[in-house]
């Protein structure tokens, strides 16, 4: 069984959620793409060599869910150059909770970076079905507009989750759309 990113409900109505999202770990690239469809396969491809012994110890490590891509708009890279404009989007793996940041594997490649996310409060809009821009588009709007409505204010990009393989049939597929929240 897959280890998912673990969370607490704080709240719950249909198909949102507010959660509050213990601190872990994530290794993190940023990819230019068309879209998000794109970009998870393009950051996949990168993140899934690092877990697959692509690290300074040939160590592999297990893969968790859910894969998160997130639109940005700027970025600081590793070295001391920033990255803006459209089409660049943050590609992420969840680390198992096992590590921490002394005992994961070093990358090999330069563009995977090892990032610690603080504990944190999270609105969640859950969504089915195969993975699309349209539906991305139309979830991240109804979590916007949702998050608004309950007078909270959001403090970074959307992230858009997808929790299953391709190959899982669409009736099951589980995707969301993710913002963290000021709370009081």
């Amino acid at each position: 069984m897959t280890e998912a990113l673990n969370y607490s409900v704080i709240k719950r109505q249909n198909n949102y959620e507010l959660r509050e999202y213990p601190a872990h770990l994530k290794a993190q690239v940023a990819v230019r793409s068309t879209s998000y469809q794109k970009a998870i396969y393009k950051g996949f491809n990168i993140l899934a060599g690092y877990i697959f012994g692509g690290n300074r110890s040939s160590k592999k490590i297990d893969m968790t869910s859910p894969v998160q891509v997130s639109e940005l708009t700027k970025i600081a890279m590793t070295k001391p150059v920033i990255v803006s404009g459209e089409g660049l989007f943050s590609v992420a793996f969840i680390m198992p909770s096992e590590y921490t940041l002394d005992s994961l594997p070093e990358p090999t490649n330069p563009d995977v970076r090892i990032i610690r996310v603080e504990s944190r409060t999270m609105a969640a809009l859950r969504f089915h079905g195969y993975f699309s821009e349209r539906k991305v588009r139309k979830a991240k709007k109804l979590l916007g507009i949702r998050v608004e409505k309950e007078g909270y204010q959001s403090k970074d990009e959307i992230v858009v989750a997808r929790y299953n393989p391709p190959w899982v049939p669409w009736f099951l597929a589980r995707n969301e759309v993710l913002v963290e929240i000021e709370t009081c």
